[in-house]
């Protein structure tokens, strides 16, 4: 339900913002290239997918997928500007030859129209933002929740961490008794990442995270990811 009101938010401020600033709403949506955004963050989703989650219709993790949609509006973003650069030399002769014929006005038109086009290819980034914003994780809201079941205020848990970089975590969950790879993982629970992302950051499945996870739970007594923290 939060999700939703958030696509809402974000479509009526864009209208919002484009009605003021003097676009018309159309000009910002461009439904192919939408659909290629969408589609490029599902296909970099799907190497950390498991098969379980496809046998049992598992929902995804919509933080990643969001992640993903963004890399995915800067590759199609690039592509789109490779392709006008590319193909600028060509409006550069229109240019020249409405120059030559003393039609000033004709190449104040083909300018306009490149820069119109260099605009425009800036969309998918437009579109890549906003479904980050609709669909992103919510990872202010977590760690407040995370300080109220503590019982710490907020202002002491925020200095607490800042205490501890990631290198001071990693060597102090060796001294704990961890190996090195369960140290990085235990690092990322730290961070709060999700079992996906760990995976991704660490270019091993999840099904191995998840292993990781429970032997770090075994080894340092602890029931809640919560409590690792705690440790530190």
């Amino acid at each position: 339900m939060k999700k939703g009101k958030r696509v809402i938010a974000v479509l009526l401020y864009i209208s919002a913002a484009a009605l003021l600033l003097g676009l018309r709403p159309k000009e910002l949506f461009d439904l192919r290239q939408l659909l290629l955004v969408i589609a490029g963050g599902i296909i970099l989703y799907l190497p950390v997918m498991e098969k379980e989650d496809f046998r049992q219709w598992k929902m995804p993790d919509f933080g990643l997928l969001a992640r993903n949609t963004i890399y995915a509006s800067y590759i199609e973003t690039f592509i789109l500007l490779f392709l006008l650069l590319y193909q600028g030399p060509e409006a550069e002769q229109v240019r020249l030859l409405a120059e030559v014929q003393e039609e000033e006005q004709g190449a104040r038109l083909v300018s306009g129209i490149l820069m119109r086009n260099i605009a425009l290819s800036f969309r998918p980034l437009l579109y890549g933002i906003c479904i980050w914003i609709a669909l992103g994780s919510e990872e202010g809201k977590t760690g407040s929740k995370e300080n109220g079941q503590t019982g710490e205020p907020a202002g002491k848990a925020v200095r607490e961490e800042k205490l501890w970089t990631a290198q001071e975590c990693y060597h102090r969950f060796l001294e704990l008794g961890l190996t090195r790879r369960e140290a990085e993982v235990a690092v990322q629970i730290c961070k709060g990442v999700s079992n996906k992302e760990i995976a991704m950051e660490l270019c091993i499945s999840e099904t191995t995270v998840k292993k990781h996870v429970s032997n770090i739970f075994e080894k340092l007594g602890v029931k809640r990811r919560e409590e690792i923290r705690k440790l530190l």
